[in-house]
C-alpha cells in the first residue's frame, strides 16, 4: 500500500458516486482547533471551516467540514489556510437546517431523531421517508449489535434531500453525477454525505387512478405495490451506504472493495412483500438477485470469485454489472450467515482503512484469505449455499 500523491483529481471524479469517515478520521472525540481555508472552486470563492484529514505530498488536502462535507482540494485552489482558536465541533440539527435552507431556499425541512430532511414535496411524503430511514437506522445498528459489533452513532444528523419530481431531481443530480443522473432515482454523495431522491408517488407506473398521494395511507398503497418494490429498495440501498460510512462500518474515501460496499447495501435493501411500509427486514433473500445469480452460475467462470475480490472492473462494465451485483449480494449473504464471526472480523479490518491509501489486488486478496482461509474452499461452500437458498 502507498500514500497517493496527486490524488485529488481522482477523488473529485469519484466523489459524487453512490459511495463517512470513522475512527481517527471521523469527527474528533476531543475538540481541536478548527482549520479555516479560503479556496476557489469553479471560479467561485469558498470559505471552509473544518479539519484537515489528509495532506498530500503535492500540497493537496482532504478537509472535513463541520457539516460533514469532505472537500478534496487541489493545491492551486487553496488561497489561504489558518488555524482558528475555536474548537472543531460538528453542526447541530438546527444549524444543518439553516445551511440547507440557504442552499435550497424553496425547500422546507423536517427533523427526525437521526435525520434532517430537506424537501420540496408534501410534508406527508417527507414524513413517510423519515419513518423509512429511522426503521433502517434502528435495524442497521441492531443487526451489527447482535453480532457483537457496537457501532458508533453518527456525530451529526444525517441529511436527505427530496425533490418533487424526476425532472427537478435530475437537474440537480446532473451537477453532481453528470450524464449518469438520467439513470438513477436516488444516490448517496460521498463528498456531501447526503442522500438525494425524489417523490416516488408521482411516478406514473406506480400511481393508480387519482391525484398524487396526499396522505400516509395512499403513499403506502402506492409504494407497497409489487412494481414499486425495486424503487423502494433503491432508496434503502443508498441510505444503507450513508449509514455504513457514518456509523463505522466503512471509511469514506478509503479503498473499500465494491463487492463489500454494494453487496452490503443490497443485503439491507431487500423489500418485504408483507409490509405496507415497503421495508422492515434485514438480510431477507433478494429474489431478484438470487434468480440472476442462479442463471449466471451456468456460465460462471472458474475465477469469478477471484475477480470479484481483487478488483472492481466488473462493477463498471455494463455487460457484467448485473452478475457482479448478484454475486456480491450472494457472497455477503453467505458470509453473514455461514461465516458470521469471520465476516464481522473482516469488516472490522476494512473499517481500519485510512482515506486515500491505495491498495493492490494482492493486498485485497491477502486480507480476504487471512480472514476466511483457502479461496477454493470458500468458493465451493458459497456455491453450495446459493444452490440451496430460497
Amino acid at each position: 500500500m502507498r500514500r497517493r500523491t496527486g490524488f485529488l483529481a481522482r477523488v473529485a471524479r469519484a466523489a459524487a458516486l453512490a459511495l463517512a469517515v470513522t475512527g481517527s478520521y471521523g469527527f474528533p472525540r476531543v475538540a481541536s482547533a478548527i482549520d479555516v481555508l479560503e479556496v476557489e472552486q469553479d471560479g467561485k470563492p469558498v470559505r471552509i471551516e473544518g479539519k484537515v484529514l489528509v495532506e498530500a505530498v503535492d500540497g493537496g488536502l482532504l478537509v472535513l467540514d463541520v457539516d460533514g462535507t469532505m472537500w478534496p482540494l487541489q493545491p492551486d485552489e487553496i488561497k489561504s489556510r489558518t488555524t482558528d482558536d475555536r474548537p472543531f465541533t460538528p453542526l447541530t440539527a438546527k444549524s444543518l437546517e439553516e445551511r440547507l435552507l440557504l442552499e435550497f431556499p424553496d425547500f422546507r425541512t423536517l427533523r427526525t431523531p437521526h435525520y434532517v430532511i430537506g424537501y420540496r414535496t408534501s410534508q406527508t411524503y417527507a414524513q413517510w421517508c423519515g419513518s423509512l430511514y429511522e426503521r433502517l437506522y434502528r435495524g442497521f445498528l441492531n443487526y451489527w449489535k447482535t453480532r457483537g459489533w457496537d457501532l458508533k452513532e453518527p456525530e451529526l444528523p444525517l441529511v436527505a434531500l427530496i425533490f418533487e419530481n424526476r425532472e427537478t431531481f435530475t437537474n440537480h443530480a446532473r451537477t453532481e453525477l453528470g450524464d449518469a443522473a438520467s439513470g438513477v432515482i436516488g444516490y448517496y454523495n460521498m463528498r456531501s454525505n447526503r442522500v438525494t431522491m425524489y417523490d416516488l408517488t408521482g411516478v406514473d407506473e406506480f400511481r393508480r387512478n387519482g391525484p398524487r398521494a396526499s396522505d400516509a395511507a395512499h403513499i403506502q398503497q402506492i409504494l407497497s405495490q409489487p412494481g414499486a418494490e425495486r424503487t423502494v429498495a433503491t432508496i434503502v440501498h443508498e441510505a444503507t451506504h450513508q449509514l455504513a460510512y457514518n456509523c463505522g462500518v466503512q471509511v469514506r474515501y478509503a479503498a473499500n472493495p465494491m463487492w463489500v460496499s454494494e453487496g452490503l447495501a443490497v443485503f439491507f435493501e431487500s423489500p418485504d412483500h408483507k409490509s405496507d411500509r415497503g421495508w422492515r427486514t434485514v438480510g431477507a433473500v433478494n429474489q431478484v438477485h438470487l434468480a440472476n445469480f442462479l442463471q449466471y452460475m451456468a456460465t460462471r467462470p472458474e475465477n469469478s470469485l477471484l475477480t470479484l475480490l481483487i478488483e472492481d472492473k466488473r462493477f463498471h462494465d455494463p455487460k457484467q454489472i448485473p452478475d457482479a451485483y448478484s454475486e456480491a449480494w450472494g457472497l455477503n449473504h453467505f458470509l453473514a450467515n455461514r461465516r458470521r464471526d469471520q465476516y464481522v472480523a473482516y469488516l472490522k479490518r476494512l473499517a481500519e482503512k485510512k482515506p486515500l491509501v491505495e491498495e493492490t489486488p494482492q493486498d485485497r486478496l491477502a486480507l480476504f484469505k487471512e480472514c476466511f482461509g483457502d479461496l477454493r474452499t470458500v468458493d465451493e461452500e458459497f456455491l453450495r449455499y446459493m444452490r440451496k437458498l430460497r
